[in-house]
């Protein structure tokens, strides 16, 4: 391999000629290594797309490489002249070239890409988030105090300036900035600092290759992490509808980095307005973001406490199985928590409410765990107070009575107990069930469900009389109170009743 440093006597066509056919065997072995991965089975189609452009933006490369080795064997007096100077930094640039695609050949991460060129510019180079926080940057960079920030300021400045060359020049020194776009939108910055006796020709030429090969690292890590999360999100739902024997279930979440002995648990996450009743809101409000950001938001927390996981969106919900041995322990309330705040502010201002079931009892006892989240989804959403989560092993009666009942039982308790009620409300459009409901949320307080339903009190007792009569109950009576409790969550673990 040339050493880019390496001081040239003169032009020298051939041998650059040949450094360019070495080049193109490079990037022939790239791109039968990316044809190659879009042939693992559950590739993803857009990692085919990162590679069709990776192979488009090479061969560009090659041509412009090729074209300028045409230019400087011109016979005009004036390449001949500036020939020497053109073709040392054609050399260097082709070389430098030569070497980043070697080291994505080896699958390097971005830090050496970064790392590498900044050693042959010797200059520190620093990539950005659009936020100004460092994702990586050169040694060079990291040993000097400060030049993180006083770049990103340098980078602030210059979006209201008309360069167009992302080149920033005050005493003795020169920035140079190019921006990760992806989709349009700018995802990275790459910044340079070069004191201005550097060649801005080189320099600018090969943090170019270089905004280019980010680009397409950043566009495939996103399709690998899309990739991964498809896994994922099928194997939890093969796992809690039970798609598979037990045997393949456990082979498949070995594969996701869980080990034989782990302890699971299902973690639900369940936004709701304040404003609306919760099967109401939850329909409205979250069911399109959940796939989305908060899905992300809540992945991204697991990500980075690096515990193997399986997420998904489940209609309203996000469902969670994780490793986490002992709810109790200070680890696993830190998670529960980090998990709330992550969901809080990715659907603010909405409540959301955090439930964990007990451990499994195998891959086969899933959908009892699903319910026992919910279950303690329920006990946190009627906590006094906002970022609340429930544990299922910590719940009072009325919620660990349910625990073991199929949906079917589920759901002909609750027709046992408000079948003439659900009845009566969809032959008369009425709202007598919410009306009970809302009473039992406010724990029976008379005066503060009718504030919450927005009628007068008076308006409330007709109604109440009106339920008594359809159900033939007594709301005094404490066994009807438990019962109506009972069929009410009942409901609310069924997503609300089913008319």
């Amino acid at each position: 391999m040339p050493d880019p440093d390496q001081p040239t006597g003169g032009p020298d066509a051939q041998a650059l000629e040949a450094e360019i056919v070495r080049l193109h065997k490079v990037v022939d072995a790239l791109m039968d290594r990316s044809e190659s991965s879009t042939n693992v089975q559950g590739s993803d189609f857009g990692l085919f797309q990162t590679t069709i452009m990776l192979q488009d933006q090479v061969r560009l490369r090659s041509e412009e490489l090729e074209a300028a080795v045409r230019d400087a064997q011109g016979d005009t007096s004036s390449s001949r002249a500036s020939a020497p100077r053109d073709m040392q930094t054609l050399r260097r640039t082709t070389a430098l070239q030569i070497q980043l695609l070697e080291l994505v050949v080896q699958r390097k991460d971005v830090g050496e890409l970064v790392d590498r060129v900044a050693a042959i510019l010797d200059i520190p180079i620093i990539l950005f988030d659009t936020r100004g926080r460092v994702v990586c940057c050169s040694r060079s960079a990291a040993d000097a105090p400060d030049l993180a920030a006083r770049t990103w300021a340098a980078y602030k400045d210059l979006q209201g300036s008309p360069d167009p060359d992302g080149v920033v020049t005050s005493v003795g020194r020169r920035a140079f900035f190019r921006e990760i776009v992806v989709m349009n939108h700018a995802e990275r910055v790459l910044a340079a600092v070069a004191s201005q006796r550097q060649p801005t020709a080189f320099t600018g030429a090969s943090l170019l290759f270089l905004q280019q090969l980010v680009t397409l690292d950043l566009l495939r890590s996103r399709d690998e992490l899309r990739m991964r999360r498809r896994v994922r999100r099928g194997l939890l739902r093969d796992i809690l509808a039970g798609d598979g024997t037990p045997d393949e279930l456990r082979i498949r979440l070995q594969a996701q980095g869980f080990d034989e002995e782990s302890v699971l648990r299902i973690v639900i996450v369940e936004p709701e307005s304040p404003q609306m009743p919760p099967e109401q809101a939850l329909g409205t409000r979250t069911t399109g973001r959940l796939g989305g950001t908060l899905l992300r938001s809540l992945d991204d927390v697991l990500s980075q406490r690096r515990i193997p996981f399986l997420s998904s969106s489940m209609g309203p919900l996000l469902v969670v199985i994780t490793e986490l041995p002992d709810s109790g322990t200070a680890t696993a309330r830190a998670l529960l928590a980090d998990l709330q705040e992550a969901a809080t502010q990715a659907v603010s201002p909405a409540r959301v409410a955090v439930g964990c079931s007990a451990p499994l009892a195998g891959v086969a006892s899933a959908a009892r765990s699903l319910q026992q989240a919910k279950a303690a989804c329920i006990a946190a959403r009627r906590a006094p107070h906002p970022g609340s989560t429930g544990i299922f092993e910590e719940l009072s009666g009325h919620l660990g009575l349910l625990d073991g009942l199929d949906g079917g039982s589920l759901d002909d308790l609750v027709h046992r107990t408000f079948a003439p009620l659900l009845d009566y409300d969809a032959r008369h459009r009425a709202n007598l069930y919410e009306t009970l409901r809302t009473l039992f949320e406010h724990r029976l307080a008379a005066q503060e469900t009718a504030d919450s339903l927005h009628i007068h009190r008076n308006t409330l007792q007709k109604r109440l009389a009106h339920v008594e009569k359809l159900l033939a109950i007594d709301l005094s009576d404490l066994d009807v109170i438990v019962d109506i409790r009972l069929g009410l969550h009942a409901a609310e673990l069924l997503g609300g009743p089913r008319p």
